[in-house]
C-alpha cells in the first residue's frame, strides 16, 4: 500500500477508545482534514484507515472523524454542542439499518463515540465524533476514471449498482448524496458498493427511471441540451 501523503491535525489523539474497551489506531488519512457545510452546526471531517490494536493481523477499518468548528466570524462564536451533527445521525441510522438488515452492498457500522474537545481543539468544549467502519475492498469510480474504463466492464458496473441501489432502496433508503466519488467497484472480485449515507430521505418508492438515476449518478451521459433549455431548466 502508497503510504498517504494527506496531513492530519495535530489535535487528534492517534489512538481512539470506544465505549466497548477496544481500541484503534489511525494509520493514514484517506482525506484531507476540511470543513463540511452540508449539515449543523458547522464541522469538518477526516476519513482514516485504522487498525486493531488487539489483532494481530494487518486487516484494515475505516475511521470517520467529525470536529465541530467555529465559523469564519470572530465575534459570532457557536455554542459548543454534544453532537453528533444531522449528517452524522442520519448516516448512523442508515449503517444502523444496513447492519438489521445484514447488507452486503454499504459499509458496516461496528463503532460510535463522542468526545469533548479540549483547549488545544479548534472548539474547545465543542464536540468530536468517530464513526468506525468496515473497509470497503476496491475504488471510487471517480478514482479509476470509470469512463475511461472498458465498455464490458462499464456495462458490468452499471448493471450491479442498479440491482445493490434497488436493494437500498427496499430498506427505505434513498441516497441524495449521488456521484462516481460514492460507487466503490472492486476490480478484482467484480464487486460493488455504495458508500456515504450523510444525506438520504426515507422512501417507500422504487426506482423508476433506470436512465435518469444513472445519468444522476454520472453512470450514464445526459443528452447534450442547447442552451435556452439549460438556461430554463436552472429556473430563468
Amino acid at each position: 500500500m502508497a503510504i498517504s501523503t494527506l496531513s492530519s491535525p495535530e489535535f487528534l489523539d492517534k489512538v481512539v477508545d470506544f465505549p466497548d474497551g477496544a481500541s484503534y489506531e489511525l494509520v493514514h488519512p484517506i482525506t484531507d482534514y476540511r470543513a463540511c457545510h452540508d449539515g449543523t452546526p458547522l464541522e469538518a471531517r477526516i476519513l482514516y484507515t485504522c487498525k486493531w490494536l488487539g489483532s494481530t493481523g494487518d486487516q484494515e477499518y475505516v475511521m470517520k472523524v467529525k470536529v465541530q468548528i467555529p465559523g469564519n466570524s470572530k465575534t459570532d462564536i457557536p455554542k459548543p454542542e454534544e453532537g453528533p451533527s444531522t449528517t452524522t445521525a442520519l448516516e448512523l441510522k442508515a449503517l444502523e439499518t444496513f447492519r438489521g438488515a445484514n447488507s452486503a452492498y454499504a459499509p458496516q457500522l461496528l463503532g460510535f463515540k463522542r468526545a469533548v474537545q479540549s483547549d488545544s481543539c479548534p472548539l474547545p468544549g465543542g464536540y468530536l465524533t468517530y464513526t468506525l467502519m468496515n473497509k470497503i475492498p476496491g475504488d471510487t469510480l471517480f478514482n479509476l476514471h470509470f469512463w475511461g474504463l472498458p465498455e464490458d466492464e462499464r456495462r458490468d458496473i452499471v448493471q450491479k449498482f442498479l440491482k445493490i441501489l434497488r436493494t437500498i432502496y427496499e430498506l427505505g433508503i434513498q441516497p441524495e448524496d449521488r456521484g462516481l466519488r460514492n460507487i466503490m467497484w472492486d476490480r478484482e472480485t467484480k464487486t460493488c458498493n455504495i458508500i456515504d449515507f450523510e444525506m438520504w430521505k426515507e422512501t417507500k418508492q422504487t426506482i423508476t427511471d433506470e436512465t435518469k438515476e444513472l445519468q444522476r449518478w454520472g453512470l450514464a451521459r445526459s443528452p447534450p441540451q442547447k442552451w435556452w433549455e439549460t438556461w430554463f431548466s436552472e429556473g430563468h
